[in-house]
């Protein structure tokens, strides 16, 4: 989707637009957020506490765009199916000789280990990504809704913006490093 201005500027997304209408400080604090953040639901989620209205696709294509990010569940999840694959090639040289059974033994209890440490990590990332969504989620659905309650009355809009800028800072240090 390209969309012109009236000053004639041309942007190939909404998100771009979107980060030209914020102000600077606010564009570039979400920039190395978007960057530095893993999680497209995070970033989806701050996105919204920045006052960005499009849709999540746009978010994304925009984000992979971008920025590079390390799908480390698919390393993970790589690394426990040749571990997997590794012990079973392992179990069928012990079962035909080729490889001693106590040589054999002490090999397949190395890697049966590893694999259980690489499936708990697996277990362990996906758990803290979970929780963390669906916190950060929970708070962006509240903040949404106490914004629309009060953005009528330009009284309370700045210090309903300020409250929901510290609750926001507060749940995502509070979710990131627990």
């Amino acid at each position: 989707m390209t969309t012109s201005t009236a000053t004639g500027k041309v942007y190939l997304n909404t998100v771009d637009q979107w980060l030209d209408s914020i102000p600077a400080s606010d564009s570039e604090d979400f920039k190395e957020f978007a960057e530095m953040t893993p999680s497209i639901i995070e970033i989806w989620v701050y996105s919204g506490v920045v006052g960005y209205e499009g849709t999540f696709n746009d978010l994304s294509r925009w984000v992979k765009m971008k920025y590079k990010k390390l799908d480390r569940r698919g390393i993970l999840n790589s690394e426990i199916s040749a571990l997997h694959a590794d012990i079973q090639e392992l179990r069928m040289a012990i079962t035909s000789g080729e490889i001693k059974g106590d040589n054999g033994a002490a090999r397949l209890a190395a890697l049966e280990k590893e694999l259980r440490s690489h499936i708990e990590v697996s277990e362990r990332i996906n758990k803290s990504t979970d929780k963390r969504g669906l916190v950060l989620a929970g708070a962006d659905r509240v903040m949404r809704e106490i914004t629309g309650i009060f953005k009528d009355d330009p009284q309370f809009a700045e210090p309903i913006e300020n409250a929901i800028n510290a609750v926001w800072a507060k749940v995502y240090a509070e979710v990131s490093n627990g």
